[in-house]
């Protein structure tokens, strides 16, 4: 369970995420999140427990099952239990390598129709021409990103990796920010609300991927280091910059266009 207090929704934590761990292995020893799909009226017991004693609604998000069918009455029990917004990842339990296996649009565009509450879409969405094409065959009423938006946070102003910039048959140009931009905004934001630093690394290792794979020296001092301080990370960034820089792209013309909507802020 997820609570949160009296403000915003509460949310059973039928498929919970974690970097490049979703479903975990952990998830199953502890007997939850996606592993719950093999004890559905569990599943009905507490969204219906939840729905009935909370004053805020109640949101699931699930991941499919092989058969479409069971995927579709999955969506109907937990509409009828009380659940008020169903996020749906379209690949199944075992597709846990998301470069490998490819969402399925199909299946969360059934459930998006077989149910009458808001469903949110998620699984292969790196970029926002991704975000409008799964909108459209989805008919979803919003999108998810995990995976590419731990990499780049910036996905939904609409900056793109070197990696879909230049694999896109489309113009791009330097969007005038890059990772290191990110990671400095998001030490300052780990300063000032402080959270374990393991997750800090783990974000660091992300955010700093394609810069670790250019100059894997960098990365391996941070290996090394088995207390981090923000110190040495500022220290790092600095580093990683004078080596040369890595930037996030935009569509050709676009990046005036972003700045002036305030999408972001220098």
């Amino acid at each position: 369970m997820n609570k949160e207090g009296d403000k915003g929704s509460q949310s059973p934590n039928l498929s919970p995420l974690a970097p490049g761990k979703c479903p975990q292995r952990i998830a199953r020893r502890g007997n939850y999140g996606a592993f719950l799909m093999d004890k559905l009226p569990l599943i009905k017991s507490l969204v219906e427990k939840l729905a009935l004693n909370l004053n805020v609604p109640v949101s699931c998000k699930i991941r499919i099952f092989p058969n479409l069918q069971d995927t579709i009455n999955y969506a109907r029990m937990l509409e009828d239990a009380g659940c008020s917004l169903l996020a749906v990842h379209g690949r199944t339990r075992d597709e846990k390598d998301g470069k490998k296996f490819r969402a399925n649009w199909g299946a969360i565009k059934a459930v998006r129709d077989a149910v009458r509450i808001p469903v949110l879409a998620n699984g292969n969405v790196r970029h926002m021409d991704d975000v409008h094409s799964c909108l459209m065959e989805t008919g979803a009423d919003g999108v998810l990103s995990a995976e590419p938006l731990l990499e780049n946070p910036a996905l939904f102003a609409g900056f793109r990796t070197t990696e879909w910039a230049l694999g896109s048959e489309e113009s791009f140009e330097d969007g005038k920010l890059d990772q290191a931009d990110l990671l400095v905004e998001y030490l300052k934001l780990c300063e000032k609300y402080p959270v374990p630093w393991r997750m800090i690394r783990a974000h660091v290792h992300k955010l700093m991927g394609e810069w670790f794979r250019i100059h894997p020296h960098v990365r391996e001092d941070l290996n090394t280091q088995s207390t981090l301080t923000f110190e040495f990370l500022y220290d790092m960034v600095s580093r990683l910059r004078d080596l040369g820089r890595i930037p996030l792209y935009v569509k050709e013309g676009h990046a005036e266009e972003i700045y002036t909507n305030g999408t972001v802020h220098e």
